[in-house]
């Protein structure tokens, strides 16, 4: 494996002024704000991501679109609020597809980024998980990267669950596909992590050996809950079985940072580093990753839930060395590519994204180009940030406080399981699991980043005109919030259920006995 790093160094192409540049976006799954040495973490070792920090930005306010996988993915993808076409919901399991076999998904009406960049002349490939859906009874695969811009795509079309526990795969679960392909079924965890970086390094090697710019998103499973890692990172690390995950994380973004350097590549790519949410919490204190004290976790829009680490990376470009308090968004992903790239907005579509380019190369000097940044606990806003404050209009209601040893802290590990019985449970966003507030809760983000102190028209002289403008701004951003069909929820069908031997879907109940290959070839094409 990885032997292909060198392949088209012989072609690789120095930077030209005006030539476009590459676009790779390291996604990792459940990363907490605290997990990586360069925000803080001392026993575990994260030296490649550290030095990315140390030759560019470090932003210590990178928001997430959303706290949970499905929604922030989809707002990704396009750099809109998912709430704007149906990629989101209130309460489990219908926050995110919560099985393989759902027939909601990635709308075929929404332009991804990937599709616009296609358009300007760039190679599109994702490496890694994608969870924004499968397939329709109608349509085959219509959920799936390549519908929506990609050229190529190795991953998991799911997540990663309970059921693909490492030794323990589950078939109807875990599975790896190559484009509309099941290539593995079960899924061989162990092998998993090398396996991508091998597809994502390949697909780098052929952008260069085609003259072509690439996008490319680089979508980890590592650090999601079942925990798994190769036997190179199989109790290594001081931060336990967690560690282990985020160690071997960070070995392949250094293979994928080598990469670029061995091709001449490193100083016309822009490389962005960030997570989907914060750390589930609920999975248990050895079992995921640290806010850096920050209130709240993975599902919550408390900062925990949706302040990500963020790093960017461009030499030449992007100043190095650089900390800045910032406001960025993983929306804003969407447009910067774009603007990158030459590439105009799709007409007619209200993006809520915004190109941060003059911030990559003025990080100090470049205000936030964001006005009002909305959080959505599902279908509903129940956060803003505008102008350095935090504006809290709705707060979850934790379960796990009043517990004598609880599983978590300020979490909700005791709600009902998912319909699948993976166990798991957060927070929910129904109005039965919210405390609202009237005035919201108004916090100073530059001097209470763990939201601990609500200011008062006693304590902050502006606090009754901030309010104001907060609630008719609320109104005002929900005007532009058209109805949508709702993709998440859906129930399970039998016949959508992938396997090996059913790549179409024919009217069969696929089983155990026709649902368990590993015909995955490195470097094979397929379908």
């Amino acid at each position: 494996m990885l032997a292909m790093v060198a392949v088209a160094a012989g072609v690789a192409a120095t930077t030209v002024a005006g030539t476009k540049p590459n676009i790779l976006v390291l996604l990792a799954d459940d990363l907490g704000y605290g997990d990586l040495g360069c925000f803080g973490r001392e026993n575990i070792s994260t030296p490649h991501i550290d030095d990315m920090a140390a030759q560019g930005i470090r932003f210590t306010q990178w928001i997430s679109a959303a706290p949970i996988c499905t929604p922030s993915r989809a707002a990704l993808q396009t750099g809109r609020l998912p709430r704007r076409f149906g990629m989101t919901a209130n309460v489990l399991p219908w926050r995110v597809f919560d099985t393989p076999s759902q027939s909601g998904g990635f709308p075929t009406t929404e332009t991804t980024v990937a599709s616009q960049l296609k358009t300007a002349g760039y190679r599109t490939g994702l490496t890694g998980k994608w969870h924004l859906g499968i397939s329709t009874l109608g349509h085959y695969g219509e959920h799936l990267p390549l519908a929506h811009g990609y050229d190529d795509w190795l991953g998991l079309p799911f997540t990663n669950m309970r059921q693909c526990a490492q030794g323990h795969e589950e078939w109807q679960f875990c599975m790896l596909m190559a484009n509309h392909t099941v290539v593995q079924q079960p899924t061989h965890m162990q092998n998993l992590t090398l396996e991508l970086t091998d597809h994502a390094i390949r697909f780098i090697n052929n952008s260069v050996a085609a003259g072509a710019p690439f996008f490319h998103l680089m979508a980890y499973v590592h650090v999601h809950t079942a925990l798994f890692s190769s036997p190179m990172f199989t109790n290594v690390s001081r931060g336990g079985r967690f560690g282990d995950n985020l160690e071997e994380l960070d070995w392949s973004v250094g293979q994928l940072l080598q990469t670029l350097t061995t091709l001449g590549i490193d100083r016309n790519t822009l490389v962005l580093f960030t997570s989907d949410n914060g750390p589930f919490a609920e999975e248990g204190w050895d079992q995921c990753g640290r806010t850096g004290g920050l209130t709240g976790s993975k599902g919550q829009t408390y900062e925990g839930g949706i302040r990500m680490p963020g790093v960017a990376l461009w030499p030449g470009v992007v100043p190095a060395g650089i900390v800045t308090d910032t406001l960025v968004s993983t929306l804003d992903i969407f447009p910067t590519a774009l603007a990158l790239a030459g590439v105009s907005p799709p007409a007619g579509v209200l993006i809520d994204g915004k190109d941060i380019t003059a911030v990559l190369k003025a990080p100090n000097t470049t205000p936030t180009p964001h006005d009002w940044l909305w959080h959505y606990c599902g279908k509903n806003v129940t956060a803003a940030r505008h102008a350095g404050l935090k504006f809290h209009f709705a707060t979850q209601r934790w379960t796990s406080d009043a517990r004598p040893s609880p599983k978590c802290i300020k979490c909700c590990p005791y709600g009902p399981t998912s319909f699948n019985g993976t166990g798991g449970t957060l927070c929910d966003c129904a109005s039965g699991d919210l405390d609202l507030h009237d005035p919201p809760l108004v916090f100073n983000m530059t001097a209470d980043r763990e939201e601990a102190h609500p200011l008062s028209s006693a304590t902050f002289p502006g606090f009754d005109a901030a309010v104001a403008a907060a609630k008719a701004a609320l109104a005002a951003h929900y005007s532009t919030v058209d109805k949508s069909k709702d993709q998440m929820h859906t129930l399970p069908d039998p016949l959508l259920q992938l396997c090996c031997d059913t790549p179409t879907l024919d009217g069969r109940t696929p089983d155990a006995r026709n649902c368990t290959c590993d015909t995955f070839a490195e470097g094979k094409s397929y379908p």
